[in-house]
């Protein structure tokens, strides 16, 4: 199974998970490096010998800034980070939550270039299509719901982070990333969750190109080592 494909396999397992807790990332971040490792000989390779570091939470400092990322892929002499991954949910009010989690993306990203300009930043957003869902935080309980076109809502969520442009070079803009995924699923924090296959394969945010580009450009920055 991929990332997507385990991601709801560990969904299904932990029905009423909080999404603001750490749990449900931190399973998605060993199923990104397990990817990673399958699609790219030369992340493998660095991650088995202990040249690329794997951590999950670590600080990540600049000159004048510290950050927690989800996952990164450390250098293991200079300790400078070679790639690195942070997971977002849109699970309910879109209107909001995808404002939020686009500024959040941003900010990332300029964090990530300041602490060196050839990481490799990218992202993960689920973007949940329930139109029931309801946060398991008591500040959600019986919360009044506006009827809307949950498909309209989902097709405008995921169209602000397809227009995200892509970062190719350390040249270009510090608040771009390299890579960024959206993963679709249905789920009503209740029954079992399943994948909606939203995206074409050619989308720039579909996973599939999300790992391609991760690889590409770790090849092209890191390999072999500087």
């Amino acid at each position: 199974m991929n990332a997507p494909e385990s991601y709801i396999a560990w969904t299904n397992a932990h029905l009423g998970f909080n999404p603001r807790g750490q749990a449900n990332s931190n399973a998605l971040c060993d199923f990104v490096v397990a990817d990673l490792q399958r699609a790219c000989p030369e992340i493998d390779a660095a991650i088995r010998s202990t040249a690329l570091m794997v951590a999950k939470n670590p600080n990540v400092r600049t000159t004048v800034a510290e950050r927690s990322i989800d996952l990164v892929l450390r250098d293991g002499t200079a300790k400078m980070v070679c790639i690195s991954v942070e997971n977002k949910t849109v699970m309910a009010a879109h209107g909001k939550a995808r404002k939020n989690r686009y500024g959040d993306i941003i900010a990332y990203c300029n964090h990530m270039h300041n602490h060196s300009r050839d990481c490799i930043a990218a992202a993960i957003i689920i973007v949940n299509t329930s139109p029931v869902y309801e946060n398991p935080d008591a500040f959600a309980k019986r919360l009044a719901r506006p009827k809307f076109k949950m498909e309209k809502v989902v097709a405008d969520t995921i169209k602000i982070f397809d227009q995200i442009p892509l970062r190719e070079l350390p040249e270009e803009p510090n608040d771009q990333p390299e890579a960024l995924a959206v993963i679709v699923v249905n789920y009503d924090g209740v029954q079992p969750a399943t994948l909606v296959d939203y995206l074409p394969g050619a989308s720039q945010i579909h996973y599939g190109a999300f790992i391609e580009r991760i690889a590409r450009l770790y090849v092209g920055r890191f390999s072999p080592p500087r």
